[in-house]
């Protein structure tokens, strides 16, 4: 059963790319909102074009839409392998840079959970993608936000089997992103954002696409410098 959007800085990720356990850096003073809804039955079965107005408003122009398998996996569990010390808190990958992102552009997050649960192990979770990938599946969302009032929409997730996690395409089936600009953010093991810049511009040729960036799963932990330093340079 999948459970309300965490809090933010709450769980950890399991993803196919392996963790440092370095710390964070600091913690600002304010992290970031936490936006979006978990569909009720009813709308997981609408198209974007039908579903309803969601009662979670937009705070800013700015959303950091991030996938992490720990918020979709079975019983919740996480490998200490999968974590990684950010700000005080255990959390994954994807997650952590997620909020780096969000706290220093002012963005709100949401969370990309699945209907269907990821297994936890690493083995089982790399099969079970692979699968997923190769069978061509868009796993259903469980998660929604209204995403009209954004420009601009980061997205942060692992690189899976030279790609992105299949979740992240269904986020596209169910969004219409013209006329927005996305900017995609992936962690690795030597695939940087692999296929994503080509990928976001072949799904959403009405959107503007930056060309992104990208960490090394196990740099992660000590990252934040250099996040912050390219969202500098990016104008903000």
């Amino acid at each position: 059963m999948k459970r309300i959007l965490t809090a933010v800085l709450a769980a950890a990720i399991l993803a196919l790319t392996a963790c440092g356990s370095n710390d964070g850096g600091t913690k600002p003073a304010e992290t970031a909102k936490q936006v979006g809804s978990v569909k009720t039955a009813s709308q997981t079965e609408q198209t974007s074009e039908t579903s309803p107005e969601k009662s979670t408003k937009p705070s800013g122009s700015i959303l950091v839409a991030y996938f992490t398998a720990a918020e979709n996996g079975e019983n919740d569990a996480v490998t200490s392998a999968s974590k990684v010390s950010f700000w005080g808190e255990d959390m994954g990958n994807a997650e952590a840079m997620a909020n780096v992102v969000a706290s220093y552009v002012g963005g709100d997050l949401f969370s990309i959970q699945t209907v269907r649960d990821y297994p936890t192990e690493y083995n089982d979770l790399a099969d079970d993608a692979k699968a997923e990938k190769n069978a061509g599946i868009h796993p259903e969302l469980a998660t929604s936000v209204d995403i009209s009032s954004y420009d601009t929409v980061f997205i942060v997730y692992p690189i899976w089997w030279y790609t992105m996690p299949m979740p992240i395409y269904t986020f596209f089936d169910e969004y219409d992103f013209s006329g927005k600009t996305i900017i995609p953010v992936t962690t690795h093991e030597g695939s940087g954002l692999a296929d994503s810049v080509s990928k976001f511009k072949e799904l959403e040729p009405n959107a503007t696409v930056k060309d992104g960036y990208s960490v090394r799963g196990a740099d992660v932990g000590g990252s934040q410098e250099d996040i912050d330093g390219w969202l500098k340079d990016q104008g903000y």
